[in-house]
């Protein structure tokens, strides 16, 4: 008789416990703690609030520690209730140390009872020190019905905004002075004798063909040419870089520019990278990333990258000795020859 109890008791229990598994379950999983959200843009920019009546501005610079060769993203954001006019920040050629690449201002929507005006710059860095952004100004007229200014011009002023631009190499001020000599030419080995008989039947088949062959190449030679290679189009360019002897006028700057320019034009017709659309710090890593040169020759074009980002951004005067190198390396990198190298031109000789 006990037997029968147990038994009908762990059928009544069989279902109540399966019962209370699939609710603990269930219970568990909607406790389960959710992700919070991170804030992954807050620890990388720099944010300044002034609110004074009607008016908020809200200024937010990022990358909050900068590198020499980033640009910087600043936003001024202004809000303000109907009825509030707001003349927005004075727009010049430079905020502090830093030139202003890109402005881009976006008035409020009409009819809106909380207006906003934003307006987007593009910073570039010249030199790697603590700067310092002085205090931006807005100005703004109440002019609501129940106004205490009267429709006064009102100025709102954020605080001064320090930051530090670094260099990626450190401490440490890179010299053209320091680019590493290009090597000695190495003689080719003579060829064998089979290879000058391979040629003369080669020649000898071409010339017993070019009768029949004349017209037709000329015709395809005028329909389509063929688009110069990446070699061809940089050795074009550091040619008549050369021979417009900028730097021997003093105009470094310019010519540095072009002629950073002829080489990252070549790696990108070559290797796939934007190179003429990255900053340098991006392209380094995107290079160092896909691993597209062997370790040293991408440490010396960094070297030269990031030496003639001084004479761009910071104005460093390189003297002819190191111009020469400089244009040595370009040459180098995009593949010259050396006995078509024109080192007569280089000092402006």
């Amino acid at each position: 008789m006990m037997n029968l109890a147990f038994k009908w008791s762990r059928m009544q229990l069989r279902p109540c416990s399966l019962f209370i598994i699939v609710a603990l379950v269930a219970f568990v999983g909607c406790k389960q703690p959710t992700a919070v959200p991170q804030k992954d843009a807050a620890a990388n920019y720099i944010e300044k609030i002034a609110e004074k009546g009607p008016v908020k501005m809200t200024v937010r610079i990022s990358p909050k520690q900068p590198r020499l060769s980033d640009m910087l993203e600043m936003d001024v954001s202004v809000q303000a209730q109907e009825g509030v006019e707001v003349t927005p920040p004075p727009f010049g050629k430079a905020m502090g140390d830093f030139l202003i690449r890109d402005y881009v201002p976006t008035r409020p929507k009409a009819g809106e009872k909380l207006q906003t005006w934003n307006f987007h710059y593009q910073l570039e860095p010249v030199q790697a020190k603590k700067h310092l952004i002085r205090s931006i100004p807005v100005k703004f007229s109440d002019k609501r019905p129940n106004s205490e200014t009267k429709g006064e011009p009102i100025l709102l002023e954020t605080e001064p905004i320090e930051i530090e631009v670094t260099s990626e190499l450190g401490d440490k001020t890179p010299s053209l002075a320091d680019l590493s000599p290009m090597q000695t030419p190495r003689a080719l080995p003579p060829a064998p004798i089979w290879y000058w008989l391979a040629g003369a039947g080669v020649l000898a088949a071409v010339v017993a063909g070019s009768v029949l062959l004349t017209r037709k190449l000329k015709r395809q030679r005028q329909e389509a040419v063929a688009p110069p290679t990446p070699e061809e189009i940089a050795h074009e360019a550091l040619r008549r870089l050369i021979a417009a002897n900028l730097h021997g006028r003093g105009l470094f700057k310019e010519f540095y520019v072009e002629l950073t320019g002829i080489v990252r034009r070549y790696i990108e017709g070559t290797t796939g990278l934007r190179a003429p659309e990255q900053t340098t710090e991006e392209f380094l890593r995107d290079m160092r990333q896909r691993k597209v040169f062997p370790q040293e020759r991408s440490r010396q074009l960094a070297d030269f990258l990031e030496a003639a980002d001084l004479v761009k951004y910071a104005a460093q005067e390189p003297g002819s000795r190191q111009v020469e190198e400089s244009i040595a390396r370009a040459q180098e990198f995009v593949g010259l020859p050396s006995a078509l190298r024109p080192m007569a031109a280089i000092t402006g000789a």
